[in-house]
């Protein structure tokens, strides 16, 4: 049987946590959650040691706050708390990597309110207002459990506004981009344009895509619930172009775009970037961008309104894409230029049968003369 302390003790890769409640003089329960050291001592040790001021602020007054560098906090966070609770952790890792590099070496008690509004200025630049507010999402988390943990006294955390901009970006690839894109893609990141472009999958569910997704009889790839967005299941059939890119691992086993280890990437957020930065239309031209305001969600977007302007069927693209509405689809991905509405008026005008009923309206119509109204 466990000693009563080595209950609240766990160890997160190669360091000692301690975790435990207490009444406080409020008479409220309060869970304390620590980084206890790197051996079991030393984490037992620390929660002798805080369970004894916590006893002391009892009777002397307030328990002291810790107030640790923001990057110590951090590492503190994704151990005890995101990589033991949530699938999605590895989003937070990487919105603390840029949180991290533009706080730098501040304490927690000098992250403030302006100090976050001049990041989200500074991150827009970048990246979407989506991307923004998922990281200072992950931030506000943070700082509540900083409270919680009694490391941080006190954050407005009320007043951190999230944009909570709806998606409208209508950045769309051209043919020529897409030419250019794919000869300055490095070799494993390829494929991976060229099966967003074919079906509209997300940059996540191309990453985890496993041998045993892709059905090569039916020609559909599955996309499991546990990696899909909206946690359903669906299905995204492959044109004769996928299905012959993919027909290689049809014999193979584990992730289709894992990396030396057998592992599935992470992210290809750098080698895109590479990629439109080598896009150039001219390559001796040294001020020439490259491919501009090009993020790997647009491929999806860029899927979507192509098939709509092939005269696509918006319903079944809904459920390729896997949106929870037809509407969510129309508003979102349909995107038609004057010119499509032009051409689509003229189509319409140009029909035998319509020409009819123009005609028969304009009869209808035509003013009655003054002697034919006396009859």
């Amino acid at each position: 049987m466990k000693r009563t302390h080595e209950r609240n003790l766990k160890k997160v890769g190669d360091r000692w946590y301690f975790d435990f409640s207490r009444k406080g003089a409020d008479g409220l329960w309060k869970r304390y959650i620590r980084l206890g050291g790197n051996t079991k001592k030393e984490a037992i040790l620390e929660m002798a040691k805080l369970r004894a001021k916590l006893a002391e602020g009892l009777t002397a007054g307030a328990v002291d706050i810790e107030d640790p560098l923001f990057e110590d906090f951090a590492r503190e966070y994704l151990e005890t708390y995101a990589k033991p609770r949530k699938r999605s952790w590895q989003r937070d890792e990487f919105s603390i990597g840029h949180l991290k590099e533009f706080i730098g070496r501040r304490r927690l008690s000098q992250v403030s309110l302006l100090l976050i509004e001049k990041y989200k200025l500074a991150r827009r630049e970048v990246v979407s207002s989506g991307t923004v507010d998922r990281e200072i999402a992950c931030l506000k988390t943070m700082l509540q459990l900083a409270i919680d943990w009694e490391k941080l006294a006190s954050f407005p955390l009320h007043k951190v506004v999230l944009a909570r901009e709806e998606n409208t970006r209508e950045r769309v690839l051209t043919a020529d981009e897409e030419d250019r894109l794919l000869a300055a893609a490095v070799p494993h990141l390829r494929p991976l344009i060229v099966l967003a472009l074919d079906t509209g999958m997300r940059r996540g569910e191309i990453l985890k895509l496993r041998r045993e997704h892709v059905n090569f009889t039916t020609g559909m790839i599955t996309i499991p619930a546990e990696n899909s967005k909206s946690k359903k299941e669906r299905r995204v059939p492959m044109s004769p172009a996928i299905f012959d890119m993919l027909r290689p691992f049809a014999f193979t086993a584990g992730f289709i775009f894992g990396n030396v280890h057998g592992e599935s990437l992470k992210t290809v957020h750098e080698a895109f970037a590479g990629a439109c930065a080598r896009a150039k239309k001219d390559p001796e031209d040294v001020k020439d961008p490259g491919i501009v305001d090009l993020i790997f969600h647009d491929l999806r977007h860029t899927f979507a309104t192509r098939y709509i302007a092939s005269g696509g069927n918006v319903v079944i693209l809904s459920k390729i894409l896997g949106h929870s509405s037809v509407n969510l689809t129309y508003a979102r991905y349909c995107h038609p230029s004057d010119g499509d509405m032009l051409r689509e008026v003229a189509m319409m005008a140009e029909k035998p049968e319509r020409h009819e009923r123009i005609d028969e309206r304009m009869v209808a119509t035509q003013p009655v003369s003054h002697s034919n109204r006396n009859h």
